[in-house]
């Protein structure tokens, strides 16, 4: 892995949410889903920032659409289908055992 590649991986990896979201598509048995289906298993209190307690269903769906998924499919990690929201789980190796390698991170109780 070059340099560049391990800093790419490194910093899709730097968000916890996307963490959480390569983690929650690598369960699916044939790595598909929605948008709205990843927002059911997201936990609004992850998406909280310092000055929300609560983020809706509509803004967490929009923080995917907008940000997340697009990042995520710049490096081919899944394919997103923003018309329909369906998202594919492509997979990749070497973030893969990157991911691997963290810790798994404890989901905050809800509020």
């Amino acid at each position: 892995m070059t340099s560049q590649d391990l800093d790419a991986c490194l910093e899709l990896v730097a968000d916890r949410r996307r963490r959480r979201i390569i983690r929650e598509l690598r369960q699916k048995e044939d790595g598909e889903t929605t948008v709205e289906a990843l927002v059911d298993r997201l936990d609004a209190s992850e998406w909280a920032g310092e000055n929300d307690s609560h983020l809706d269903r509509d803004r967490i769906a929009l923080h995917l659409h907008h940000n997340h998924l697009p990042k995520m499919a710049d490096f081919d990690v899944v394919e997103y289908e923003s018309g329909n929201g369906t998202v594919r789980y492509r997979g990749h190796e070497r973030l893969e055992a990157i991911l691997d390698s963290l810790p798994e991170e404890s989901i905050p109780p809800s509020p």
